[in-house]
C-alpha cells in the first residue's frame, strides 16, 4: 500500500491520475470525495477488510494506493496508517507555499465557502465570521491558507512515524508533465517505470483564479521564506525553484 497524503492544492489530483492510469496500480475510488478512512473514527474501527472492500476492486496489481490530503495534517492518520500497513509508502507533494496558499484561497472561494476578498484575507487579515467556519463542515479548515503552507511541521509528523526510505517528497513544479520524474515515482512504488500516462501534460483539478496584487505575493513571500529554508535544510531538499521566484518579490531583510 501507498498513500498520497498531501499537501492540499499541490498537484495531488494530477498525481492520483498518473498513478491510476498505470496498469500495475489500483487507486482507491472514488477520487472525490476522498476516502479519509484513517481520520474517520467510525470507519477506521471497522477494520482493514472493510477498507479494502469499500475502496478497492482488489484486482491483481502490484500496488494499491489512496489519496486523502487531509492526512497531512493529522498525526492520528499517520499512526493509523503505520499500524494498519507497517510497510506502507508515503508520497508527499509540495508546492511553492505562496502559490499553494493563493490556490487554496480560490479553491475555497470557488466552492462558495469564502466571501472575503484576497486582499482582505492576506493583507488586511480580516477574520472569517464564526458562522462560516461552523458552516464549512470539512475534515480540515478550508481557511487555513497560511498554516497549511508551512510544511516543516507536517513533514515532522511523517518522518517521526515512518522510516525515511518509505517517504518520497515530490515538488509539484518539477513533476508536472515530466516523464522522468513520474518514472521515478513508479520506481519508488516498484512498478514498471517505462509507462507513459496519457494525462502527462493535462491540467487536473485546476482552480479558476482572478488577478492577485503584487503586495499579496510580497507579503506571503516574506511570511513563508524562513520555513522554506528550514524545510530545505531539515529534509535535504533543493527548493531553489521556490526561493528564486520568491526572491523576486520579497523584501530583503
Amino acid at each position: 500500500m501507498f498513500f498520497i497524503v498531501g499537501a492540499q492544492r499541490s498537484g495531488t489530483s494530477y498525481l492520483y491520475t498518473v498513478l491510476n492510469e498505470h496498469p500495475e496500480i489500483e487507486m482507491a475510488i472514488p477520487l472525490k470525495p476522498e476516502p479519509k478512512f484513517f481520520i474517520k473514527d467510525n470507519e477506521y474501527k471497522k477494520g482493514k477488510g472493510y477498507y479494502y472492500d469499500k475502496y478497492f476492486n482488489m484486482k491483481e496489481n502490484k500496488a494499491f494506493g489512496e489519496k486523502s490530503v487531509s492526512y497531512f495534517e493529522y498525526e492520528k492518520a499517520a499512526k493509523r496508517i503505520k499500524n494498519t500497513f507497517p510497510e506502507a509508502k508515503i508520497l508527499i507533494s509540495l508546492r511553492n507555499p505562496v502559490d499553494r496558499a493563493i490556490s487554496n484561497y480560490f479553491y475555497t472561494k470557488n466552492n462558495s465557502l469564502e466571501f472575503r476578498s484576497i486582499n482582505e484575507v492576506f493583507i488586511k487579515e480580516k477574520k472569517i465570521p464564526k458562522k462560516y467556519v461552523e458552516k464549512s463542515n470539512t475534515s480540515v479548515s478550508p481557511f487555513s491558507y497560511i498554516e497549511r503552507s508551512k510544511y516543516s511541521k507536517f513533514l515532522d509528523i511523517y518522518y517521526k512515524i515512518f522510516d525515511i526510505f518509505r517517504i518520497k517528497i515530490l515538488i509539484m513544479e518539477r513533476f508536472l508533465g515530466n516523464q522522468e520524474r513520474i518514472s521515478s515515482i513508479y520506481r519508488f512504488l516498484d512498478v514498471r517505470d517505462d509507462f507513459v500516462p496519457s494525462c502527462l501534460n493535462k491540467r487536473i483539478n485546476y482552480s479558476k483564479k482572478e488577478n492577485v496584487d503584487y503586495e499579496v505575493y510580497k507579503k506571503l513571500g516574506n511570511l513563508f521564506y524562513d520555513d522554506i529554508i528550514l524545510t530545505e535544510k531539515k529534509y535535504n531538499l533543493d527548493l531553489r525553484i521556490w526561493r528564486d521566484r520568491i526572491d523576486k518579490y520579497r523584501d530583503e531583510k
